[in-house]
């Protein structure tokens, strides 16, 4: 299986998660605190993924990630931020493709978005630590996710660009 393929078995699935789990979401077009810290780590198939994804763009859209990129630094903004909006959104790494849900990552460890502290995803059902539903059971971390596939080192989106 190449890795387009793999993405598509992992966004029907993912998209299944969402469903079940839409009633705790409140991710919506304009909200990008997820893309606006963090360390965004991908492969380096990611990384290659992403790039086709940055040639797609019109110029304008390059010149501004381009000076994103020169200003980039460890836990800031993701630089393919561009006025709260991915630019490259069909082309986004596994991290992306996953934030926002709730699931099992390790034996009785479940994994939060961040954002359910600021009154956002899961929100409704965390409160100190703890979720009051059921998460995904199914361990969503990329370096999970990509065990069974070579996709190279797996780096902090800053370290791949600086």
């Amino acid at each position: 299986m190449n890795y387009i393929d793999f993405l598509k078995e992992l966004d029907k699935k993912l998209k299944k998660y969402y469903e079940q789990h839409k009633e705790h979401l409140h991710c919506c077009p304009g909200c990008s605190s997820c893309c606006e810290s963090g360390d965004y780590p991908l492969s380096a198939t990611e990384l290659e993924y992403l790039m086709q994804g940055y040639a797609k763009l019109s110029d304008n859209e390059k010149r501004i990630v381009q000076n994103n990129i020169k200003n980039i630094v460890k836990g800031g903004a993701c630089p393919f931020l561009i006025d709260k909006k991915c630019s490259v959104y069909p082309y986004r790494p596994i991290i992306c493709r996953t934030h926002g849900l709730a699931y099992l990552c390790k034996e009785e460890t479940v994994k939060v978005p961040y954002c359910a502290n600021a009154g956002l995803n899961y929100s409704d059902v965390y409160s100190d630590g703890e979720i009051v539903i059921n998460p995904i059971t199914e361990n969503l971390d990329s370096i999970s996710l990509l065990k069974n596939f070579d996709c190279g080192e797996i780096r902090n989106l800053a370290d791949w660009l600086l």
